[in-house]
């Protein structure tokens, strides 16, 4: 049995006493004893079966108390601290006297520092503006043209010269400071304008080219170049235009729907309505939480603890480097690849990580406005559904969450619950269609899709043609952005290590 006590301290530390009852001493000084007996090798003595006496003379009576009293003190921690309800966010500073004594009770102390329990300035009239919930007659002819663009064909056009968005066969050979550099001799490759495989000023001075037609594009590489070896060079193309060839998109009619799977134009544009209506509805309801969420810490009073923050950014820069290296990408090949440094990466993370922890202590904040509890048929609903999403059964769940994690978990629990009111007393404003796009285009990052195919689809030709590869020197560089995925915010990951552990 345990009689703890808390002191509130200055800001949110905190000092927690635990007193031990006797009999809890002397079950931990059993186990202590019978642990190191099950190590201890004594000729005459089984393993595990060594007498007290004599492992007091091998291994010391001081040190069974010693290994007694850490024993204790962690597991007399974790019930404590759940006791009396407390949310930690660093490890605790722990004070004992002397070691455990038999038949004696035994008194330990903690400094803590507490999670912060802030306040919102108000939790009423909250309006977010989100996305269109339907799906718009201009995004399905938009998905259209996408399908068309699949099974467009490229023909040859002799009557002018290259314009923008044409393709064109070319060869070039490239230097750079006037040295050649590998993999600089290009033959008769399929190019197209304007999509970003090469620097702008190339493209530039394949205007108005026709076939046959040679010319030289020169211009300086950008100082700030992502790559060191190209940076403030002077790159030199000697490009010769083979053919011109032009994008025809076929008509939009029930033969190209019979293409792709379906028995005319009619099915064809109502299977892709369907399809497109399904990730607009949970973009609205991602956008419609996360406006939520984000209005409603705004109106959190007081600041953050840093090492709240830190935590959190340290958990999300494992999650991400983790993704890295799940696609086979080494952090510098990354950079590289969208021209940003490793040290704007992590800023953007420490950026997300105090964004989203401070929406948690928000809805932490709303949850404890409004008096909602955790009940044992929450924690117990958290299980099951954890479970059935892990394939798993509830004993594993909780086995694996365990007493130490027990505090993340009512998080997540506080967490679902002011977000589930939120969403309910909460006014929307529908944007205008394509005012989030236009939002979007003005920030500084980007997170890519993975799109699903079609399943009824036909696999659509491609030319035989191949295309060109920007030769690692030369290649332009392209907008910054990251595949990183945030953190879902509403709730801890169950793999990511607690805060508050």
């Amino acid at each position: 049995m345990l009689t703890t006590s808390v002191e509130r301290l200055e800001g949110n530390n905190a000092k927690l006493t635990v007193t031990v009852s006797a009999d809890q001493v002397d079950l931990a000084v059993t186990e202590a004893y019978k642990k190191i007996s099950a190590n201890l090798r004594i000729p005459g003595f089984r393993k595990g079966k060594v007498p007290r006496p004599v492992i007091d003379t091998h291994v010391g009576r001081e040190q069974v108390l010693m290994e007694a009293t850490e024993e204790l003190v962690e597991s007399a921690y974790r019930e404590a601290i759940i006791e009396e309800d407390l949310r930690t966010i660093t490890n605790p500073e722990i004070s004992v006297d002397q070691p455990v004594g038999e038949g004696e009770t035994f008194t330990f102390s903690a400094q803590l520092q507490l999670r912060p329990e802030l306040a919102l300035s108000a939790y009423d009239d909250i309006t977010v503006t989100v996305p269109p919930a339907e799906v718009s007659d201009a995004e399905v002819d938009a998905g259209l043209d996408q399908l068309r663009d699949r099974v467009a064909s490229l023909e040859p056009v002799e009557d002018r010269g290259i314009e923008a968005g044409d393709f064109a066969i070319i060869s070039f050979t490239g230097y750079m400071d006037g040295e050649p550099y590998e993999g600089n001799v290009v033959d008769k490759s399929l190019y197209e304008l304007g999509r970003g495989m090469m620097p702008v000023e190339f493209d530039q001075g394949l205007l108005g080219l026709k076939a046959g037609d040679e010319t030289v594009a020169e211009f300086p590489m950008p100082a700030e170049s992502a790559n060191a070896e190209v940076a403030g060079k002077t790159a030199r193309f000697e490009i010769t235009v083979n053919e011109v060839k032009i994008k025809r998109l076929p008509e939009l009619n029930d033969e190209l729907a019979v293409n792709f799977g379906f028995d005319n134009m009619e099915s064809m544009r109502a299977d892709l309505r369907a399809s497109l209506q399904q990730g607009v509805a949970k973009t609205y309801a991602r956008a419609k939480e996360k406006a939520a969420r984000e209005e409603l810490a705004r109106r959190l009073e007081g600041d953050i603890p840093a090492v709240l923050s830190e935590s959190r950014a340290q958990n999300m820069l494992q999650s991400f480097m983790k993704q890295l290296e799940n696609e086979g990408l080494s952090l510098d090949v990354y950079c590289d690849a969208y021209n940003i440094k490793p040290e704007e990466i992590l800023a953007d993370i420490r950026k997300d990580a105090e964004e989203n922890v401070r929406e948690d202590l928000a809805l932490e904040s709303l949850f404890r406005a409004l008096g909602m509890q955790v009940t044992q048929e929450d924690v117990d609903a958290t299980y099951a559904e954890l479970a059935e999403g892990m394939g798993t059964t509830v004993d594993e769940q909780r086995a694996r969450w365990g007493q130490a994690q027990a505090p993340v978990l009512w998080e997540m629990v506080m967490h679902r619950k002011a977000t589930g009111w939120l969403l309910e007393n909460i006014e929307t404003v529908i944007a205008e269609p394509g005012a989030e796009k236009a939002a979007a285009a003005g920030t500084k990052k980007t997170t890519t899709k993975k799109t699903t195919k079609k399943k009824t689809a036909k696999k659509a030709a491609e030319p035989v043609e191949q295309p060109v590869e920007a030769p690692a020197d030369s290649q332009a560089e392209p907008a910054k952005k990251t595949t990183r995925k945030k953190a879902k915010p509403a709730e801890p990951s169950a793999d990511a290590p607690a805060e508050n552990a």
